[in-house]
């Protein structure tokens, strides 16, 4: 391949070649040196953008003794770009990280992957700050999507749905195609389960979003499990929690005795959460428990 600006990359920066060919040692190599190229070439970016996000990886790695292999810093420099130029968003690529990893989709899939791919961006201190990195107790770099939001409906608890127990049914399938269908999977995650308590009330709703808890009981209906999801859209939409609907005050209860938290408004342009990090202290570096 001749491509001037892959020759002015220049010696520190120089692609792997034998007798002057190109040499990618895995398919994935190829293909994300292909994608930084083309969306160069559609002035997704500019490429001197991409180089200088490239040597600042490179840097890094040498500094910090990191043994990745060239094409992990390439990828490292491509997806920070892609996140900063805002071709695609966090979640977006942890979507399509997934389903490329598992070579289908799922919709009920947590998104939660490991790849060679994705183990070396943790060794990147640029991308560490976007994404939410836990070490799983076989070692494993996990990256753990963060939502500001889970719904959880008892579906199969000792009462929630128990029809032959004078209980009404639990409209499963309505909850999962309206979680499919308003496409809110990367705000509010879903999860349809066992008891959630107090077993006098059933078909018991949880509702979680933005540090606050609310609690549905008897959802019987389907025009209530569709007023949950239109207010869970509408604090999607507003970025915050909002209280609970008129619609939906008869089914809403309390169950912990702590004082209930109050919304405060905020100064600094936020909304629901922080800036996705791993947790770490701002500069400090992501290390797996070996290094501990």
């Amino acid at each position: 391949m001749s491509d001037q600006r892959i020759e002015d990359l220049g010696d520190d920066l120089a692609v792997p070649r034998k007798n002057g060919e190109l040499v990618f040692e895995a398919p994935w190599e190829g293909r994300v040196f292909g994608l930084a190229v083309a969306l160069s070439d559609n002035q997704c970016y500019a490429w001197d953008a991409f180089r200088d996000r490239l040597v600042a990886e490179i840097a890094a790695a040498e500094e910090h003794g990191d043994t990745s292999g060239y094409y992990e810093r390439w990828l490292a420099s491509f997806e920070r770009l892609l996140l900063d130029t805002g071709v695609v968003t966090a979640e977006e690529l942890d979507a399509r990280t997934a389903e490329y990893a598992t070579g289908i989709y799922d919709e009920h899939e947590h998104y939660e992957t490991t790849s060679d791919a994705i183990a070396s961006l943790t060794r990147s201190p640029h991308t560490s700050q976007v994404r939410n990195i836990v070490w799983r107790a076989d070692g494993e770099p996990i990256n753990v999507f963060r939502r500001p939001g889970q719904l959880f409906v008892c579906g199969t608890g000792c009462c929630c749905g128990h029809t032959e127990r004078g209980h009404a049914p639990v409209p499963v399938e309505l909850y999962h195609s309206e979680w499919a269908r308003r496409r809110i999977r990367h705000k509010v995650h879903l999860s349809i389960g066992g008891c959630l308590g107090p077993c006098a009330l059933s078909n018991v709703v949880l509702l979680l979003f933005a540090g606050h808890e609310i609690w549905f009981h008897s959802v019987t209906g389907d025009e209530q499990v569709i007023a949950i999801y239109d207010y869970i859209e509408a604090m999607v939409r507003a970025e915050r929690y909002l209280p609970p609907p008129p619609t939906l005050a008869p089914q809403v209860f309390d169950v912990f005795d702590w004082p209930a938290s109050k919304p405060k408004p905020r100064t600094d342009g936020l909304a629901y959460h922080e800036p996705l990090a791993v947790g770490a202290p701002q500069g400090s570096q992501v290390a797996s428990p070996a290094a501990s």
